[in-house]
């Protein structure tokens, strides 16, 4: 067996067992255990206490790895890192931006605050003022990552944060063509607007003619003949 399979075996088994036999805060056995009991070296362990620490399971400590409180989003983020930037992906963030984000509009409308309104108006405004490409759509994502956060589903939260490296690359596309960009502000304020009523089909509405926007946009980037259509 070579030592990437070797890795993967060990960590496998420590994966399932570390649920079931540790709880957050307890110590496992430290290198030269693990190393005595399958045999194999120490720089080996450490390779698969790195996996593991990478997946949420555990957490370095001067005595030795401990079990760790579960985090989903420490999974997320492994997931994130099988995303390319090919049109075909880009296509299906949006398909999942969409999905999560009008899906979650109800409980946004009953949970908001007008505080938290308030600090959409604010992302609105700071991305017409960022001078840079990227900065604009961290912006951007930030502005929808706060509406997400407003419905108090903590589990869409975290998947939606742990994606944030590929809806970001997604929103640089269309950020690229600085024509739109007050387009896509005036969106948000329409969605805005919506939630400050309390409004859930109208902010259905704002936020379904935002993502054809966004999708038109996509679509003349990606394909120059294509037009965006307002």
């Amino acid at each position: 067996m070579n030592g990437v399979s070797t890795v993967k075996a060990i960590f496998e088994e420590l994966r399932k067992e570390i649920p079931e036999r540790y709880q957050p805060g307890d110590l496992l056995p430290n290198e030269r255990l693990l190393a005595e009991r399958f045999g194999v070296s120490r720089n080996t362990i450490r390779e698969v206490i790195i996996f593991l620490e990478a997946y949420g399971l555990v957490e370095k400590t001067q005595r030795g790895p401990r079990a760790s409180k579960p985090d989903i989003e420490a999974m997320f983020r492994i997931l994130d890192q099988c995303f390319d930037r090919s049109v075909k992906t880009c296509r299906e963030v949006l398909q999942f931006r969409r999905i999560i984000e009008i899906g979650v509009l109800p409980e946004v409308v009953r949970h908001i605050t007008d505080a938290e309104i308030d600090g959409l108006d604010r992302l609105a405004e700071d991305m017409e003022h960022q001078l840079t490409v990227r900065e604009a759509a961290e912006v951007d994502f930030r502005f929808h990552a706060a509406i997400v956060a407003a419905s108090r589903n903590s589990m869409l939260q975290k998947m939606y944060q742990a994606m944030s490296q590929p809806m970001i690359y997604y929103m640089e596309i269309g950020k690229s063509n600085a024509v739109i960009g007050p387009t896509t502000v005036d969106y948000h304020r329409q969605i805005i607007a919506a939630l400050r009523e309390r409004s859930v089909e109208k902010a259905v509405e704002a936020s379904n003619a935002h993502f054809h926007f966004s999708e038109s946009v996509f679509n003349q980037e990606a394909q120059p003949t294509a037009a965006p259509t307002p």
